[in-house]
């Protein structure tokens, strides 16, 4: 090949190479056993989660590149932010389960969780207030702050959550659901509500969802 050979579609995918050995580099792939459950699997569809275990798949290119450029946003604000301490993982029994979350940042009693965005939302999405309130229950804080920071304008937007007991029992149900669902081998229904549904034009696994195929019950995805 010489130089006249190189095109821009050769560049664009060199590009995309160089932020997937960034992506493999930083984030060390295993499977964990059922009753270890993540944040954010719960705060997700059930379904995705659940896929996300059991036939896992590769991150398309361009949802790698957004995720990445997030991480930088995340690293910035780690590296720079004056007050409190960065990025501390917990982890604790809920009856036979771990549910295990890493905190953004700590300033005391305050939490922070730092998202970014295409634009800031008008108030915090909801995935995100659960992430919070799970990070509550971890801690045994009370208060934090969603902080966004938009890609697009630079514009930075902080709300404030303050714990629910309820829906952090509604959560820990929802972490137990899925670690019954792993250990049976058996799909959950998928579930977001109707806030949330967006994500679901950026699923990866819309094949073996039977909202999106306009069946009326999960079934288990063909064998890989």
């Amino acid at each position: 090949m010489s130089a006249a050979d190189i095109t821009p579609q050769l560049i664009e995918e060199m590009v995309y190479n160089a932020f997937r050995r960034v992506w493999e580099k930083n984030r060390w792939v295993f499977t964990p056993p059922h009753n270890r459950i993540y944040v954010t699997e719960v705060t997700q569809c059930p379904l995705k989660a659940w896929l996300n275990r059991t036939i896992g798949g590769p991150t398309s290119k361009e949802k790698m590149v957004v995720l990445i450029l997030g991480d930088d946003v995340h690293y910035l604000l780690q590296n720079e932010f004056p007050l409190g301490l960065a990025e501390k993982s917990y982890e604790k029994k809920y009856g036979d389960i771990t549910i295990v979350g890493r905190v953004d940042r700590e300033m005391g009693d305050v939490l922070l969780e730092f998202k970014t965005a295409s634009r800031i939302p008008g108030k915090a999405l909801s995935h995100h207030v659960d992430q919070m309130q799970l990070y509550f229950w971890l801690t045994g804080k009370e208060r934090g702050f969603i902080v966004y920071v938009a890609k697009t304008n630079g514009q930075v937007k902080a709300f404030e959550v303050r714990r629910d007991e309820e829906r952090i029992s509604e959560l820990l149900e929802r972490a137990a659901e899925l670690s019954r669902s792993l250990a049976e081998g058996k799909p959950p229904l998928p579930r977001l509500s109707e806030e949330e549904k967006w994500q679901c034009r950026y699923c990866e696994f819309t094949d073996y969802c039977p909202l999106a195929q306009g069946r009326g019950s999960a079934s288990a995805p063909p064998a890989t």
